[in-house]
């Protein structure tokens, strides 16, 4: 038998989560894998998942693997609705983002390098989310960040979110698709 030596690859996996006093809203999940993390992507998706700093759901594995991918040193993780346990129905989207919702996206852009709106087709199909969406872009355009905002998109051009079929091997990101515009 031939003996081999094996050489541990040690990493450091970092959480934090900013939660409001109640833990009813999740603000933001930050994940970083290399320490310290000089290089940031933000990731602005729907509503919070079950995701925690320890317990991960689908969506975040998913996007801190591509993330991990386009050479970013972690994510920083937000939602238009902060709430949780939203699923987009009216009654609780109108409830689901509190004044300090934008405070955080606001105050986490200044420290991200790329900004990827990543909520798909929701905002075309719910128009509270469809508002939401344009407040924050708004807001990020306002605070001189627009040079760092992009979209997920999948092969074709046409909005994604990271749960999507189409865009869970590989993100293509575009800065100004012709969809979201509309």
């Amino acid at each position: 038998m031939v003996e081999t030596k094996v050489a541990p690859m040690t990493f450091k996996l970092v959480g934090e989560v900013k939660f409001n006093k109640s833990r009813t809203h999740r603000y933001e999940l930050m994940i970083t894998w290399k320490q310290p993390a000089k290089k940031l992507a933000m990731v602005i998706t729907n509503y919070p998942g079950q995701s925690d700093g320890v317990v991960m759901d689908l969506t975040t594995m998913l996007v801190v693997n591509q993330v991990s991918a386009l050479g970013f040193d972690g994510v920083v993780m937000v939602n238009l609705f902060s709430k949780l346990g939203v699923k987009g129905h009216t009654k609780e989207l109108m409830e689901g983002a509190d004044s300090v919702t934008d405070q955080v996206i606001l105050l986490a852009a200044n420290d991200v390098s790329q900004i990827i709106i990543a909520t798909g087709s929701f905002p075309k199909q719910n128009i509270l989310a469809a508002e939401r969406q344009a407040e924050i872009i708004d807001s990020i355009k306002k605070a001189g960040f627009e040079k760092k905002l992009v979209f997920l998109c999948d092969s074709t051009g046409k909005l994604a979110h990271p749960l999507a079929t189409k865009v869970r091997k590989k993100w293509m990101i575009i800065e100004a698709p012709k969809e979201a515009n509309k």
